[in-house]
């Protein structure tokens, strides 16, 4: 558990320290034009990287544990131990602290991600410290036989529970890579604007596309000329992209909007 613990620690650690570097890179201004669409994929890239990682190393703490178990548990000096974990739970919860402060004052996910990353940390050794408390109480009772298999299963039962945050973490990163809508609550949010635009200036139709990357939002709204629209010039139709932007305001994340007007639906679609 010792070994798990610390492997999770330090590969946060590591982790961590990448999504720093990345998260200063991305506030950089891209003088060079590397990143015509932005940088914001990047976001996504690097917290499905640290959630592949995790994941693996959990699956394979968890097969360690259970092949442990099998073959009849282990011995472990539970003092030394106890040590280890008042010193893992107070620094892993120190910088949990850290990153969550940062992750607000930023308000990158990535960093947020990390916090998480790091609150998990500091629950999993402060379980740690309950379990090796919970073996020296066992210790000096008729049940002292049961501590050799309790540090195997603290490792069985952590990796089944860590398991699910970053496998969720990486399946909704994996869907702003491929730049699957938004989620429904911004969707209909936007929906709702561009559709009493679309009835008020009388279009056709209009054709409404979100995508979340990152900490941005990609927006493209086309809409729909027919004979009835009351938008006639090229002023009025940059008031109604200025209209729609400020509307937006309070949806909390970057924007890239795209508005573009056309009397064919073909180039809308």
């Amino acid at each position: 558990m010792i070994f798990f613990d610390g492997m999770y620690s330090f590969v946060s650690l590591i982790l961590s320290a990448i999504s720093l570097y990345i998260s200063s890179y991305m506030n950089k201004k891209d003088s060079e034009g590397k990143f015509p669409f932005g940088k914001h994929i990047l976001e996504p890239v690097v917290v499905a990287f640290k959630s592949l990682v995790i994941a693996i190393m959990c699956i394979y703490s968890l097969i360690g544990a259970v092949e442990n178990v099998i073959s009849g548990g282990n011995t472990v000096e539970y003092g030394v131990a106890l040590i280890y974990a008042v010193i893992s739970t107070f620094g892993c919860a120190f910088i949990y602290n850290y990153m969550k402060n940062n992750g607000k004052r930023l308000s990158s996910e990535l960093i947020q991600a990390e916090s998480n990353q790091w609150l998990m940390d500091t629950i999993l050794s402060a379980g740690v410290l309950i379990g090796f408390i919970l073996a020296t109480i066992l210790a000096n009772t008729s049940l002292a036989y049961i501590n050799k298999y309790i540090d195997p299963l603290m490792v069985i039962i952590s990796s089944i529970i860590f398991l699910r945050v970053p496998i969720k973490t990486f399946r909704d990163s994996f869907k702003e890579i491929l730049s699957l809508k938004a989620d429904d609550i911004i969707n209909e949010d936007i929906n709702t604007l561009v559709k009493e635009i679309e009835k008020e200036y009388n279009f056709e139709e209009s054709i409404t596309r979100v995508s979340k990357i990152g900490r941005a939002l990609r927006i493209e709204i086309d809409f729909i000329y027919n004979d009835k629209t009351q938008l006639n010039n090229l002023d009025e139709m940059d008031y109604l992209r200025e209209k729609l932007f400020k509307e937006m305001n309070h949806i909390k994340y970057k924007k890239w909007l795209n508005i573009s007007f056309t009397g064919d639906r073909k180039w809308a679609i």
